[in-house]
């Protein structure tokens, strides 16, 4: 019914204006005598919305594979009592030599290499750097980087760390399935905060028009 009215409603031969264009208009369709909203203004914020919204769900899809696929790895190296050097397995061993993402990720991912030792690593600087092979740092490309071969090398995770390994990649309550709904809650929100948007700087704007009626002031710069 509404898709009717807005047909009547447009010229012969005018496209249909998606979602982000009529959400655009209802921000600009409004002057603000007492703020300096330019339309570079009104940009910058629909802008800064946009972008935050797309960095949480960015964060959310994250943390979901952090804690499903990298935790299955951590899980699977403290079911098999993975807590020493002496105990490390390499991914063959565990039955995961076919893993594709796993094989790049116990080479690269700082989330899990925070958690995860290699055995052969820990040997390599430790000839390198003596007692103070902990406090070195470890150069990731270059001729004196260790190079990680997953099947190969041994992982383990040390004694000490299996319980903030165990909490850090817990699987309970991070599913993909709330992940997309959560992604759906947050575009209603953001919807919500751009259509009300105007009346926010609406009450802004009579605010400063009150406190300074004979002068208008730039308070969004």
């Amino acid at each position: 019914m509404k898709k009717s009215i807005l047909k009547l409603l447009l010229k012969p031969g005018e496209k249909e204006p998606t979602l982000w264009e009529l959400l655009w208009e209802n921000l600009t369709a409004q002057e603000y005598e007492n703020l300096d909203t330019g339309s570079g203004t009104l940009l910058s914020i629909k802008t800064v919305i946009l972008g935050l919204f797309l960095g949480v769900c960015v964060a959310i899809f994250v943390a979901v594979f952090n804690k499903r696929v990298l935790g299955s790895f951590v899980r699977h190296l403290l079911k098999e009592e993975c807590l020493s050097p002496e105990q490390g397995k390499t991914l063959p061993e565990l039955g995961l030599a076919d893993k594709l993402w796993l094989r790049r990720a116990v080479k690269n991912n700082i989330s899990l290499r925070k958690v995860i030792r290699c055995r052969e690593e820990e040997e390599y600087y430790a000839k390198q750097y003596g007692e103070e092979a902990d406090t070195k740092p470890r150069p990731r490309y270059g001729a004196n980087a260790f190079h990680i071969n997953p099947d190969e090398h041994h992982f383990y995770i040390p004694e000490d760390m299996k319980y903030m390994a165990d909490i850090k990649f817990e699987k309970k309550g991070n599913t993909w399935f709330s992940a997309v709904f959560s992604v759906i809650v947050l575009l209603i929100a953001m919807i919500a905060l751009l259509l009300a948007l105007p009346y926010i700087l609406n009450i802004l704007n009579d605010f400063v028009g009150v406190l300074n009626p004979s002068d208008k002031s730039n308070i969004l710069n």
